[in-house]
């Protein structure tokens, strides 16, 4: 074997050792992001719902009050070893005048959990009380004003005129009864009253269709 007189030959390089560090790097970001997502899930949670058919005001904790609509849900983060307290009340509905319809409705609570997730809802039912909302049809000609539970102590006068065509008008929440009424009456001073309600109101959110119609007047 001969070589060219005077040429040069390339060096080469020696051999690199595999490097240990860029599998340690990987495994470290392993152990980080699953540690990340162990904490995230594990992460205690609210899960809050409206079980109302009208809208909340909702706080929780330190957090400004929020809107939350009928049916909607929201999370809620619960510190870890701490208490969220929660408080919830009625948007109530206004009359033409700006007055608040309907009974307050409102609640609170003081949740504590160390993992997993807490339901709870704003509900017409409760503890201490029921509360039932009628929805108004007015088939009359006339204008109709409402009064629920009348005749019995705590009756309510909605303050609203319900006009005539109207259909399924809410006029707030008030106190259910077995005996609950409500009752409608007109310019002429006849009257229409649906009455012992209590069993009838079965919907989640306490909703009930009354139609007033003029035969119904009296």
């Amino acid at each position: 074997m001969t070589t060219a007189s005077g040429s040069e030959l390339p060096v080469a390089r020696a051999r690199r050792r595999p490097s240990r560090a860029a599998p340690l790097t990987a495994l470290a970001f392993l152990v980080v992001a699953g540690f990340l997502t162990w904490y995230l899930v594990s992460r205690p949670q609210l899960v809050f719902m409206n079980a109302l058919a009208a809208p909340i005001w909702l706080t929780a904790g330190q957090n400004p009050p929020a809107t939350l609509e009928p049916g909607k849900t929201r999370r809620l983060n619960i510190p870890r070893g701490n208490a969220l307290v929660v408080e919830w009340n009625l948007a109530r509905p206004l009359s033409a005048n700006q007055r608040p319809m309907g009974e307050e409705l409102r609640g609170s609570a003081v949740v504590r959990a160390s993992g997993g997730k807490v339901v709870q809802s704003a509900s017409a039912r409760s503890a201490d009380a029921d509360y039932f909302a009628p929805l108004i049809t007015n088939a009359t000609g006339n204008l109709l004003r409402i009064t629920v539970n009348a005749g019995l102590e705590g009756a309510v006068d909605c303050g609203c005129a319900i006009r005539p065509g109207a259909r399924r008008v809410f006029i707030g929440y008030y106190h259910l009864y077995q005996n609950s009424t409500v009752t409608a009456r007109d310019d002429k001073g006849r009257r229409a009253t649906f009455r012992d309600l209590g069993r009838q109101v079965v919907s989640a959110d306490g909703t009930i269709g009354l139609k007033f119609e003029s035969k119904d007047l009296r």
